[in-house]
Order: structure tokens, then C-alpha cells, then sequence
């Protein structure tokens, strides 16, 4: 199976931080920096041609300190899958997945306003999603663009992207200004445009949308637990990963029961400030 996983970098820094066992990828013209990771995705994805059945990925350059995942643990990690897996993910913030009913409520959390217009936009190109109701867990969320897929996700990606960036570029005035605003991100320090976020989160619309095989790295048993909003102990951590645990069942029943139990599982979590919107 080929790999073609890709890792950006935008300057002699980044370029150092770059895993050997990737492909680098020159974004150090930055045409477009207020689009990030989002530009250099769609731009590869507009001007090459993709090989059918290899995986694709595109990394950004703090992949390995967000993750502590090098090259040769992802390509262990999709050597090991069977033939028909179209889509492996590695978000490490398995915690915010789990508590959160779905990327979105976990966004509106961080950036008020986002899932809002995230609607908006869904609304706006018939996407007939229902961002409040959807219900997402560490097989269907995707953080950061850390996934790796084989191109029939990556196209149905590039639909709903270039959609996005022309409801953005070309769409209504006052929405678009909206989701083109700076919102915080981790600090009152960092800011970047609202519509980063959303982008960020346009993966896990595909995998709601379709009926991809879906592989996804397991970082709860060890995987380190947001201290700013979450206890870090064990009672926590199993509570959490009950949580995704319903949520699967969920997704994959269709039982209302296995949402109801979620809901008063996730009441148990033990958090540090309100989380819910």
C-alpha cells in the first residue's frame, strides 16, 4: 500500500521540525496564511492527481508534539489495518471527543458562535445536517485535520471544502465577515479566524455523510487528560471512555437508550467550569 502523508511547513523553523518518514510539503510561499493548513490541503488536492487506494495525510509541523506520534507509529498503525479501510484518524484529544456530544458543541465551547454558523453554512449548501443533534465519537471526529484517508474520502473532503471556501470568498457579506473574525483560541494571547476552526472540522461532516471504514488510534487508556476542564484520574478517564463507548452504540443501533445513558454518564464527568453550550 503506497503512503503519501504529507507535512507541511512554511519556514526554515518549521522545516526543522519535519519527520523524515513524511513527505514534505512546501507551504512557504503562504499565499494565503488567514486559511492555514485548509489552503495547502485544497490547493494539493486541486492540482494532483491522487493514486487510488494510497493514503494521503497532511500534517502540520507540531504533528508529533501534539500527538507524541512519530512517522513510524502512524504507518505501523495502517499496515496493520485490513485492505478496506478508507479512513484512519489520530486526534489526541480523545477526552473533549468522548464528553462532547460532537466537534461542534465541543467548538462552541472554545468559540461561541461556532456551531451556529457552521449551520449556517451546512443550511446554506443543503448539507440537511443537524449540528445540536448530530452525534459523533472517536470514530467519526477529527481534530486538526489528523487524518490519514484514501482518496475516495479525500474527494468527498474537497466538496464540501471548496463549498466552504466560496461561501466564505464569494457568500453573503455580514455572514461571511462573521466567520472570517478573529475568535481566541487556547489563550486570550492566540487569535485566528473563526472559519479555521470550522474547516477543522469539515472531516468529521464527511464521515457523518458517508459510509466510510473507519480506523482510529485509541489514545484513551493513556492518552493525556485536559486538566483545564477535566479531572486527571482514573474515575474520569473511565467515565469518559464510557461516554464514546455509548456513543458508538448509539450511532450504530440507532437505540435512543444508549443516548439517554450517555447524557447521564457524561452529568457524572467531574468538570473544572461549565462545558456545555
Amino acid at each position: 500500500m503506497k503512503n503519501f502523508i504529507h507535512q507541511i511547513y512554511y519556514n526554515a523553523p518549521t522545516y526543522k521540525m519535519l519527520d523524515p518518514g513524511f513527505v514534505a510539503l512546501d507551504n512557504t510561499a503562504n499565499t494565503r496564511p488567514d486559511w492555514f493548513e485548509f489552503w495547502v490541503i485544497l490547493n494539493f488536492l486541486r492540482n494532483n492527481p491522487l493514486e487510488e487506494n494510497a493514503w494521503y495525510g497532511f500534517f502540520p509541523p507540531k504533528f508529533r508534539l501534539k500527538t507524541g506520534l512519530k512517522s513510524e507509529a502512524i504507518l505501523s498503525f495502517l499496515q496493520k489495518q485490513p485492505a478496506a479501510t478508507e479512513v484512519a484518524l489520530f486526534s489526541p484529544s480523545w477526552d473533549q471527543i468522548a464528553y462532547f456530544l460532537n466537534p461542534f458543541e465541543q467548538g462552541e465551547f472554545w468559540h461561541p458562535g461556532l456551531r451556529d454558523l457552521s449551520q449556517k453554512f451546512c443550511d446554506a449548501i443543503d448539507l440537511q445536517v443537524d449540528l445540536k443533534t448530530l452525534t459523533a465519537h472517536s470514530h467519526s471526529s477529527v481534530f486538526s485535520n489528523y487524518i490519514v484517508a484514501k482518496p475516495a474520502f479525500w474527494r468527498k473532503w474537497q466538496e464540501i471544502a471548496e463549498a466552504f471556501f466560496a461561501f466564505i470568498e464569494q457568500g453573503e457579506k455580514p455572514l461571511a465577515k462573521k466567520i472570517g473574525a478573529n475568535t481566541t483560541y487556547g489563550s486570550a494571547a492566540h487569535e485566528a479566524p473563526m472559519k479555521t476552526f470550522i474547516q477543522e472540522r469539515i472531516a468529521t461532516l464527511v464521515l457523518a455523510r458517508n459510509d466510510f471504514k473507519v480506523a482510529a488510534m485509541d489514545f484513551s487508556p493513556h492518552g493525556g487528560i485536559f486538566t483545564k476542564i477535566f479531572n486527571d484520574d482514573q474515575r474520569t478517564r473511565r467515565l469518559l471512555q464510557s461516554c464514546d463507548l455509548l456513543k458508538q452504540l448509539y450511532c450504530e443501533s440507532g437505540d435512543e437508550e444508549y443516548l439517554s445513558i450517555f447524557r447521564k454518564t457524561r452529568a457524572l464527568v467531574p468538570a473544572k467550569c461549565n462545558l456545555l453550550p
